[in-house]
């Protein structure tokens, strides 16, 4: 099988960098921003993790520094460009993760994250009684 690209998603930081990831068909991505040419999967969150990195069991989380004295991080990921299609494509290959919690925060279409049950334990913010300034916040890049 001839390998070919099947769609393009960003990741979009609160300082406006970007990251661009490339999905192939043979269920591999890349990341030419940061010169990563194959891994298998991504975690999506404000520090998204690549995993399976060259065909190996190699892990990059990406780190982002801040040297502003407050709480912000202007380098964490504050959203991602996924088109619907791209995205269920993702899911169903396993290539996608991402937590209940960050369902909510990127506001995905499909809220049902890995650590979602039918019992509803991985509900979001599950230990904050003030649910809606958590949002407020991590929306901002305030995460701390």
């Amino acid at each position: 099988m001839k390998k070919e690209i099947i769609g393009i998603f960003y990741a979009i930081a609160f300082n406006n960098d970007y990251f661009e990831f490339i999905v192939y068909n043979d269920n591999t991505m890349s990341c030419p921003t940061l010169g990563i040419k194959s891994f298998k999967s991504i975690e999506l969150k404000p520090r998204f993790v690549l995993r399976g990195i060259d065909g190996e069991n190699n892990n990059y989380t990406y780190d982002a520094k801040s040297n502003e004295p407050d709480s912000s991080h202007p380098e964490l990921i504050g959203n991602y460009t996924i088109s619907e299609k791209l995205f269920t494509i993702l899911k169903d290959n396993k290539m996608i993760r991402y937590s209940t919690d960050m369902a909510y925060l990127y506001d995905f279409t499909d809220k049902d994250g890995y650590d979602n049950n039918k019992y509803g334990v991985g509900s979001p913010y599950k230990w904050s009684k003030k649910k809606g300034p958590i949002l407020v916040k991590q929306k901002k890049g305030q995460f701390n």
